[in-house]
């Protein structure tokens, strides 16, 4: 339970700091002192941060459920691909409904994480397996988010 708690708040910097709660745990501090001192002026002005890390939160800890067995074997898992590309494209896009909210997580943690480690497993030596990561945030956001759209009727 406490690895699985400190790996949700890892997922928040594993783009930029290689999965650091601490690093994670600064950052969200630093969202939400910008957000209660200009609730307008995180997130683009949409006045979805709350919604934006529920979101994140929730697809982070789904993903690290799911996928726990392939953390266990391979020491590392994409399970941050939907909390930095999916769950924010559909909340900005649609809303942030608890519908969104919810699909968007549970959709992006099922799909785009095994869609990254399945590209990166194919990609010649020389390729950086980061390149699968970004491809999978591209191939699932572009796919995800418009079905996600057709669902709650906003596309």
């Amino acid at each position: 339970m406490c690895w699985t708690l400190r790996r949700v708040l890892a997922d928040f910097s594993e783009a930029p700091f290689f999965g650091n709660e601490l690093a994670s745990l600064g950052l969200l501090l630093g969202l939400l002192l910008a957000y209660v001192l200009a609730p307008g002026a995180p997130a683009y002005g949409s006045h979805l941060v709350l919604e934006l890390v529920a979101g994140q939160a929730l697809a982070s800890l789904t993903g690290i459920v799911l996928w726990k067995r392939q953390w266990v074997a391979r020491g590392w898992y994409p399970t941050y691909i939907p909390i930095v590309s999916i769950v924010p494209a559909a909340i900005l896009t649609l809303g942030g409904s608890w519908q969104v909210i919810v699909l968007s997580a549970g959709i992006g943690a099922l799909l785009a994480p095994p869609l990254a480690a399945a590209i990166s497993a194919r990609l010649p030596a020389y390729m950086h397996g980061y390149i699968g990561n970004v491809l999978s945030m591209a191939i699932s956001t572009l796919s995800i988010v418009p079905l996600i759209g057709l669902m709650v009727g906003d596309a």
